[in-house]
C-alpha cells in the first residue's frame, strides 16, 4: 500500500473508532496506576506490620507475657518469700539487660498459725496501698476466662508494671510470701493495663 493509498483509507475511519481508541488508551493507562497504587498501599502495610513498635510504658518494651514449657505446678511461698513462675524466671533471663517492664500480676500470702493462705480482702487492699506508697506503680486491667459452653466471663484484676530492679530488690512485708505471674485471658492471650487505669489510692479509685 502506497502512501496515498493508505492516507484515502484512513480518512475513510469514523472519527467515532478513533475517539474511542484514544479513551481506551486513557482508561488502561489509568487502570494500571490503580494496581501500582494498590501495590504499594499493601506494601506499606506489610512494612508496618514488621516493624510494628511494641507496647511501651515509661520508654521501656513491656513483656507481658512469655511461653514456656516448664510446669506450672508451684509450692506456696512462705513468709519473706518472693517466688516467680517459671515463665516469668525465664522471661527475665531472656530480657537480663534490656530495657524493659514486666507487666506482672501476684498473689500474696500469710501464716495463719496452721498453714500459709492467701491474704483477706482487707488484708490485700492494704497491702496494695502500702506498695503503692513506695512507688510501685499498680493498675486495674480487665481479663476474661471461659466458663459454661465457651462463655466469657470477664473480671478484674490489679497488676504491676515492674523493671527487673523493682523485682530483684522487691520490698516486700516480711511477713507476707509474694508470687508473681503474668495474667493472661481464657485462650492464652496477654492482658494490657491503661496508664488511666493507675490505681493512686486504693480502693477509693478503681477498687
Amino acid at each position: 500500500m502506497n502512501a496515498k493509498k493508505f492516507s484515502d483509507a484512513m480518512s475513510e475511519l469514523d472519527t467515532k473508532y478513533v475517539d474511542e481508541a484514544l479513551n481506551y488508551k486513557k482508561k488502561a493507562k489509568k487502570t494500571g496506576w490503580i494496581k501500582w497504587g494498590a501495590m504499594a498501599a499493601c506494601l506499606i502495610m506489610i512494612v508496618g506490620i514488621v516493624f510494628w513498635s511494641p507496647t511501651t510504658h515509661d520508654g521501656r518494651r513491656v513483656i507481658s507475657e512469655y511461653h514456656t514449657n516448664s510446669s506450672g505446678s508451684y509450692a506456696t511461698p512462705s513468709p519473706g518469700e518472693v517466688a516467680f513462675t517459671s515463665a516469668v524466671r525465664e522471661a527475665r533471663e531472656k530480657y537480663e539487660g534490656k530495657n524493659v517492664s514486666f507487666l506482672l500480676g501476684f498473689s500474696v500470702f500469710k501464716d495463719d498459725g496452721e498453714k500459709v493462705v492467701e491474704l483477706s480482702e482487707e488484708e490485700r487492699i492494704a497491702e496494695y496501698q502500702r506498695l503503692i506508697s513506695l512507688g510501685y506503680e499498680l493498675y486495674t486491667a480487665e481479663c476474661w476466662t471461659y466458663q459454661g459452653k465457651g462463655e466469657k466471663l470477664y473480671y478484674t484484676v490489679v497488676v504491676g508494671y515492674f523493671t527487673e530492679s523493682e523485682l530483684s530488690l522487691f520490698a516486700g512485708n516480711p511477713e507476707y510470701g509474694y508470687m508473681f505471674d503474668f495474667v493472661t485471658n481464657g485462650d492464652g492471650s496477654s492482658i494490657s493495663a491503661k496508664e488511666t487505669d493507675i490505681i493512686t489510692n486504693f480502693p477509693t479509685n478503681h477498687s
